[in-house]
């Protein structure tokens, strides 16, 4: 996704741009740059159309063209407007400001327009960083494609190695975990832009921090390190972030970089885990047997299997108005405890006993001593399968 005008905005370097115009503009993308001198600011329109910007370009500008010729401002704000370009950024040499028709047209077409002072900031300078963020947003995204590739299954052992080796200090550890940190909300928010550089100052030299689906994927070294106390508090300690801005999963302990897939998986089931159960920071081998419903619940082996144990239950709601489904979901939510799912629904223990009982008639075998143990199977996979 191309980096927006908002995101650049929020640099510290461009802290003196002040936007006067176009606000609703801010979301857009920004594919190239460019200095505005006279493109616009002639008539004749094959010149205009030879010189136009690309689409979403971010424009710079100190209207030298329309140096004592204000009027030539509204035509461009046009041109730049018919052109798509993404934003205009001012340095006010000439202008201060600009005049109302020009800033009523940008309003209306949504194009973000910035002034800034003489000495904030060099044209050159401007289109460097920009460039540059452009180019590390691509790579940002190339590099989430392929964890993403890997973590999927879609990727041989060979690229794996070949992966950690390019991406991880001198091509991987001996020793290492993963923690994955999922924003609870949009993860391009300043807050969460500034949390990520603050996040990399503070992880130790061998360790690995990356932006992955919305959320940081940090792996630690432990070659060197004493684990005292839990994996997740030795995490906490590290990373230092607020948890409640946070779904903290961690992995398991692993030993070779083989296993790198695995590792970054079990940080992302354990994140999913601490969503659904509002549990945090989650440890993946402290999810009982969430540890196998979580990576093969989309199984075609564990869908039909409940769809055989929830299926005859719905069909027996459907022709006969019943609440069998409901009150088996809570009987598995409660652990099998009657008087609680009784309570629940403001109903009697027997009735909820006479419920269970069609249920248990329903889903196969009456004396099956695991009935218990297989409904809460299909009911804990039905809801992951809800997410």
């Amino acid at each position: 996704m191309p980096i927006t005008v908002k995101e650049i905005m929020q640099l510290k370097e461009f802290q003196n741009f002040t936007l006067i115009a176009g606000k609703e503009g801010e979301g857009n993308e920004i594919l190239n740059i460019g200095i505005l001198d006279y493109e616009y600011a002639n008539e004749d329109p094959y010149l205009e159309k030879l010189w136009a910007f690309g689409k979403n370009a971010f424009v710079i500008s100190s209207l030298l063209f329309a140096k004592d010729h204000p009027e030539r401002i509204l035509s461009a704000v046009k041109g730049l407007c018919r052109d798509g370009v993404a934003a205009l950024a001012i340095k006010t040499i000439y202008y201060e400001t600009l005049p109302e028709e020009a800033l009523a047209y940008a309003d209306e077409h949504a194009l973000p327009v910035y002034m800034f002072g003489r000495d904030d900031a060099y044209f050159q300078d401007i289109a460097i960083l920009i460039r540059a963020k452009m180019e590390e947003r691509d790579d940002t995204e190339l590099l989430e494609q392929k964890i993403g590739l890997m973590v999927n299954g879609q990727m041989s052992l060979a690229n794996i190695r070949n992966l950690s080796q390019e991406i991880l200090p001198r091509g991987g550890y001996r020793s290492y975990y993963c923690v994955y940190c999922k924003a609870k909300s949009y993860s391009e928010s300043i807050y969460y832009v500034r949390a990520f550089n603050a996040l990399k100052d503070r992880v130790g030299k061998r360790d690995a921090v990356f932006r992955f689906q919305n959320g940081y994927l940090v792996i630690l070294d432990m070659e060197e390190r004493s684990l005292k106390g839990s994996q997740t508090a030795f995490a906490m300690r590290i990373l230092y972030l607020r948890q409640e801005d946070y779904y903290i999963g961690v992995g398991k302990v692993h030993d070779t970089m083989d296993e790198f897939h695995l590792s970054i998986q079990e940080a992302l089931y354990a994140s999913q885990y601490a969503k659904m159960f509002g549990e945090n920071p989650v440890c993946f081998r402290q999810m009982g047997i969430y540890q196998i419903l979580l990576p093969y619940c989309r199984s075609p082996w564990l869908e039909q299997y409940c769809r055989g144990i929830l299926e005859p239950i719905r069909e027996f709601d459907r022709q006969y108005d019943g609440e069998l489904f409901r009150t088996a979901e809570l009987y598995v939510k409660k652990n099998g405890d009657v008087e609680a799912v009784a309570k629940e629904l403001h109903l009697h223990k027997n009735t909820i006993r006479y419920r269970m009982n069609k249920v248990r008639e329903l889903v196969g075998d009456e004396k099956n001593l695991r009935f218990d143990e297989q409904l809460s199977v299909a009911f804990r996979t039905w809801e992951i399968q809800k997410l």
